[in-house]
């Protein structure tokens, strides 16, 4: 029987006689997650201070936070899996092993290392979250509750991402036989609606931050970008001919797009890519372009014309042709910290410039500034409305400009007409 002091009905609470006290008693706090190893290493006993009706509160509220975690593990028993519970995994403990499998995919060429990229940021954030829990105690309320933090603050978008990994990662898991088959409680949370809130660019405000970048490398790639219609790492690796090492390059590519990425340290950087990717280049009067991303090939005669412009590839091409010796497009022409003259612009960098050109040109957006990559989306309207086909030229799978690439089957050119 507890004594006199310790009936108070409130667990993990201890009070004993202190005469050095002020009140004369002294409180502790016996933490219910002590001697637990999902926990790690927790102290027993925390002093609660000598006011006991201070204590009894404290005590209170740390039951209120604690115990429903300690309960989740300690019962998952009962609750959910009686078959497999005693065997089931941390989630922590199982994340560790799904960022294996997805750096072995990496490796073979089954991920892409940008969308990698991405997923390795959200699992920090589930493991965050749900990371002290059972793999199978993990409930379709929890994840709701957990997306329902990003869809408050108007991140749907992050919160599709979010529940989209979740089903990919209990379906690894049901792969791997931590948990049923029929388990996934992420596949029946509602998927939030993501509202496209990035403004169109127009021609006219195209050309007003086009004016207002001062240098005239970033000025090409702009203007690159709007007459070919080409994703901006396709347009920074364009070189100028076909070296001999292209065919080597390809060949490798082909086989295993992610050959040459080391997925636990780069993920495949700009400087990999220029090292090892087979490059888009110019040859017979064509842009050759390898969509890095999609695998597409494309031939693009360098006397396509953006009529509302009056200007063809060609002329562009001309005008970025500054260091001659350089064997890059688009490239440096004067000496910066991490660069020298002639080395290809990285695509983070002219992404960045867009920004700070489009900040100086203080245009009055209706929602969120457009992007570089927006002027993809201009160029295809423009030639479009001049008949050209855009499927092709913007290596699109389907009529209605979606975000669904073709595959790696293709090994012809698909040329666009003038």
């Amino acid at each position: 029987m507890r004594n006199k002091l310790n009936q108070h009905n409130v667990e993990n609470l201890y009070i004993k006689v202190d005469k050095r006290s002020k009140t004369g008693f002294s409180c502790q706090y016996r933490d219910p997650r002590f001697g637990l190893k999902e926990f790690g290493d927790v102290k027993q006993f925390r002093s609660l201070g000598s006011d006991v009706q201070s204590a009894i509160f404290q005590a209170k509220r740390l039951n209120a936070a604690l115990l429903p975690k300690v309960m989740d593990n300690r019962l998952i028993d009962i609750i959910d899996s009686p078959s497999m519970a005693s065997k089931a995994l941390l989630m922590t403990k199982w994340l560790a092993k799904y960022t294996k499998i997805q750096l072995n995919k990496i490796e073979s060429g089954m991920l892409k290392p940008s969308t990698w990229r991405t997923r390795k940021s959200i699992i920090v954030k589930i493991d965050s979250v749900h990371g002290h829990l059972r793999i199978n105690s993990v409930t379709t309320k929890l994840i709701k509750e957990f997306l329902d933090t990003y869809t408050a603050q108007g991140k749907n978008r992050m919160a599709q991402s979010i529940r989209s990994l979740y089903c990919d990662i209990f379906t690894e898991a049901a792969g791997a036989g931590e948990v049923p088959s029929n388990f996934n409680p992420a596949s029946v949370v509602k998927n939030p609606v993501s509202k496209v809130t990035k403004s169109r660019i127009s021609l006219e405000q195209f050309n007003t931050i086009h004016a207002a970048q001062p240098y005239l490398a970033h000025q090409c790639a702009y203007m690159l970008a709007l007459l070919t219609g080409q994703r901006r790492t396709d347009l920074c690796l364009l070189r100028k001919r076909k070296g001999s090492d292209w065919q080597d390059k390809y060949v490798a590519y082909k086989k295993n797009p992610n050959h040459f990425i080391n997925a636990q340290e780069d993920y495949g950087s700009f400087a990999a890519l220029v090292k090892h990717a087979p490059y888009s280049y110019i040859e017979n009067d064509y842009l050759h372009i390898i969509q890095i991303k999609t695998g597409k090939m494309l031939k693009i005669p360098l006397g396509l014309r953006l009529e509302k412009l009056e200007m063809t590839i060609a002329d562009v091409i001309s005008a970025a042709n500054i260091e001659k010796s350089s064997d890059f497009v688009l490239h440096h022409t004067t000496a910066r910290t991490k660069c020298s003259v002639g080395e290809p612009l990285h695509p983070d960098t002219v992404s960045r410039s867009f920004k700070r050109a489009r900040e100086a040109a203080k245009i009055n957006w209706q929602s969120t500034p457009a992007t570089f990559h927006e002027i993809r989306s201009l160029s295809e309207r423009l030639y479009r409305a001049q008949g050209i086909d855009t499927q092709k030229l913007c290596g699109h799978s389907d009529k209605r400009m979606t975000d669904r690439y073709n595959d790696l089957r293709g090994t012809d050119w698909e040329e666009v007409k003038l």
